[in-house]
This record gives C-alpha cells, structure tokens and sequence, in this order.
C-alpha cells in the first residue's frame, strides 16, 4: 500500500535528519579558524574547476595580492553540551595564493580550558598558514586568563601578558614567543626575554633574562 504523499515526504525528511546531526558534530570539532581556512580552500578549488576558454592561455604566476577576503567576521565553536569552546573575530581575512597563508586584522581569540579557565587573546593582526596549523600574533599583543566562570569584563585577570609577537600552536593551547615580554599577575609583575605558556595546565615558563617585582599582600582593613 502506498502511503500518502504527504507522510512519504514526512518520512524521508526523518530519514535525513541523522545525517545532517552527523555532518553537524564533525564541523564543531573544527576551530574557527580552520573553518575560515577551509572556506578559503574551497574559494580556490571552485575557481581552478571552472572550466576555461579553448583558446592558448599562459599560465598565471603567484600573486601577491588575496584571491579571498572576509570582513567583520565572527565564528563560534560549540561542544556537544552546548558550552561555547571557541571564538574568533576579526576586523578582516584575507587568503593569499602564492604563499597559501592567511592574514587577519584587529583579531580576539577566546579559548576554554577544560575546567573552565578563559583565555583571551587580542592583537592587532594574525596570520599563518592556511591549514590552520599555527597562528602568529603581532602587534600590540594582550592575553589574559580569567579563572572558571569569571566575566571578563569586571574580574581581574589571573595572569595578563604583552609582548609583540606571539605564536600559538595547538589550536591557541600553547603560546610561545622569543620577544621581551611582560607579564603581571595578582601580587607580580615579571620581564623575561621569552616564553611558554599551555593554557589547560595553566604553566607559565619564562625565558632568559628575568627582573621580578613583587608586592606585599595588602593588609585588611579594619
């Protein structure tokens, strides 16, 4: 017996629906940024499958100009529970051809440790290579941590550091940087000419050279 259009079409929407939610999970597991390198990719895949004129054409050198550009953009990455793991916003990015990276202006980084703990990272621009492997800050660079369930813009900062040039390497997790750098903290303020930083643990390492100021913990008032 044939079932009525109506539920026949009911039916089939169910019977894509699972493969929707899967297609749905494995993009979350992507950070934003490899989700904007991604797009890129696809922007020059299109472009190098539509179909040419027979006529004789010679082939294009390596621009240095972008093939693909983004402004005022956004991204978010959600876990499964719905808790917000990641987030990117840039002024602009933009994807360069001849050397297949990608450069980001005005960029804020916000990442979730696995116990809650919040890094944000800002820096005037960003770039790196396409598959989103690393991510170079410069300029102006600020990070802070901001302990579980602070509000970002009214706690004090566990840790805030600035330097000029930063690499982040396992989707934002670990920092480096061999530039002088400053870092202050509840109580502290250090120099160094370099460091390490993995957010999950919340290790700092400095290196080289190190000046150290500390204050005295203020006496309660009576």
């Amino acid at each position: 017996m044939l079932a009525p259009r109506g539920k026949a079409e009911a039916g089939r929407r169910r019977e894509r629906q699972p493969l929707s939610w899967r297609l749905q999970r494995l993009l979350s597991n992507y950070l934003p940024l490899a989700l904007m390198a991604l797009l890129a990719g696809a922007t020059v895949w299109l472009s190098r499958q539509t179909p040419l004129p027979e006529a004789p054409t010679e082939a294009l050198a390596p621009r240095s100009t972008p093939d693909y550009e983004m402004r005022g953009f956004e991204l978010q990455r959600f876990a499964q529970g719905g808790s917000r793991q990641g987030w990117l916003r840039g002024q602009a990015l933009r994807h360069y051809p001849d050397s297949d990276r990608i450069e980001i202006d005005a960029i804020t980084l916000e990442l979730s440790a696995t116990d809650g703990s919040l890094l944000l990272a800002e820096a005037q621009r960003a770039e790196g290579p396409q598959n989103g492997s690393e991510l170079r800050l410069k300029g102006s660079v600020r990070v802070r941590r901001f302990a579980p369930g602070a509000d970002p813009l009214q706690a004090v900062p566990q840790m805030e550091l600035h330097t000029e040039d930063l690499l982040a390497l396992r989707d934002g997790r670990e920092l480096r940087s061999d530039r002088p750098s400053s870092i202050e903290t509840p109580g502290a303020q250090l120099r160094s000419q370099g460091l390490r930083y993995e957010h999950e643990s919340g290790r700092l390492q400095l290196i080289g050279r190190t000046q150290s100021t500390f204050q005295p913990p203020r006496k309660p008032s009576r």
